[in-house]
């Protein structure tokens, strides 16, 4: 049993502590992790990279936690990890006054009393008494904290970390934390913010939240036109971005669907794209048929990476979703409707690489493809 002072701390209901552990006493309770829902979805080549990703952590001597559903973290970047280790080990002088943000597994320590520790009428500073299996996850200061690990001109027994520390802290509440701090104030992850955003319970959120869900759903079904053609996390097979589809629908569906459902609204996007998908089966990296997933990545890689077609690409997705507007009033909402409208655009408008050299590219092909399919639509 180790005793650690604190300090309580209130806000809006909350409670939670200041307190200090050493580095080597962090290293050996805190879980490291990283969040990786759709890991199970992805292909071959992606497990390779992972694989290759993992040792390169663990020859660092850091134990990472894969696989993990509840996490809330980005993966961990070997050079922002040397960085710290580097400024930390350069000069005797430097130091970190800032806390890291964790939170204490409870559910693991026999008879811990978790009201002792919150009752306001206890002593507003007073000591935690942990046992040998206590253990911690990192909510916010995980890069820091795997740096200080990593560094060898300190003594780890004596450098003291200043730790915020909450009780038993659910993904609920660790990602409205993780998403609070880094969403407004660092350069994270769009994707893995409107990821964890799924978990939180804020009014504000709402429009987010809900194409992250429709998002999820087009990526995980076997069934949906954009199966496993979404980078979910912003990582990992796909050929658009989690946070780019759910920038795209904030931004071109919702004004026209905000009133419906969340399943109606999946249904509308669902037609909308089978409709792309089979007026243009040869530049839509999703087959319709069914088969093996190798076989499935072969085709993918066929029409993306040799054929070169845009179509669900960034700028070609980008297109006929600022399109969605128009063609949603022209189809009836049904999915004869959209067929009949989004076939007119078959010859009219093409979408391989080499159809469209005089087109350009970014924003600009965007704009090309988006006015080809306004002007095949008035004929």
């Amino acid at each position: 049993m180790i005793r650690f002072p604190y300090i309580r701390i209130r806000q809006r209901g909350e409670t939670f502590f200041l307190t200090k552990f050493s580095v080597s006493y962090l290293f050996d309770k805190v879980d490291l992790h990283f969040r990786d829902p759709y890991i199970h979805l992805q292909d071959e080549r992606y497990q390779v990279k992972n694989n290759i990703y993992l040792d390169s952590i663990r020859k660092k001597g850091l134990d990472l936690e894969t696989d993990n559903e509840e996490g809330v973290q980005r993966r961990l970047q070997l050079n922002r990890i040397l960085d710290i280790k580097k400024y930390i080990d350069e000069d005797v002088s430097n130091y970190f006054p800032n806390s890291v943000l964790i939170s204490a597994d409870t559910s693991m320590i026999d008879d811990f009393d978790q009201e002792q520790y919150l009752n306001l009428e206890q002593n507003e500073i007073g000591y935690f008494e942990f046992p040998d299996e206590a253990r911690f996850s990192v909510i916010d200061g995980q890069h820091r904290l795997a740096g200080l690990f990593q560094a060898s001109k300190i003594d780890k027994d004596n450098f003291e970390v200043p730790v915020v520390l909450l009780l038993d802290a659910g993904l609920a509440v660790a990602a409205k934390l993780f998403s609070d701090i880094n969403g407004k104030q660092k350069a994270v992850s769009k994707s893995l913010i409107y990821d964890l955003l799924e978990h939180v319970d804020k009014k504000e959120v709402g429009g987010i939240k809900k194409y992250h869900l429709i998002c999820q759903k087009f990526y995980t079904d076997q069934k949906s036109p954009l199966y496993r053609q979404i980078k979910m996390l912003g990582i990992g097979s796909g050929s658009i971005s989690q946070s780019f589809f759910i920038d795209l629908s904030l931004k071109h569906v919702e004004p026209t669907l905000s009133s419906v459902s969340t399943q109606e609204l999946y249904n509308q996007l669902f037609y909308y794209f089978r409709s792309y998908q089979k007026t243009f089966p040869t530049d839509w990296p999703v087959p319709l048929q069914e088969m093996p997933e190798s076989e499935r990545d072969q085709y993918s890689d066929e029409i993306l990476k040799v054929e070169r077609s845009q179509l669900l690409k960034t700028n070609g997705f980008g297109a006929i979703m600022r399109a969605f507007p128009d063609i949603y009033k022209m189809s009836g909402q049904t999915f004869d409707g959209y067929m009949h409208v989004i076939s007119k655009l078959q010859g009219k408008v093409f979408w391989k690489r080499r159809e469209l050299q005089q087109a350009g590219g970014g924003a600009e092909l965007q704009k090309f493809l988006y006015n080809q399919i306004v002007t095949a639509l008035k004929q």
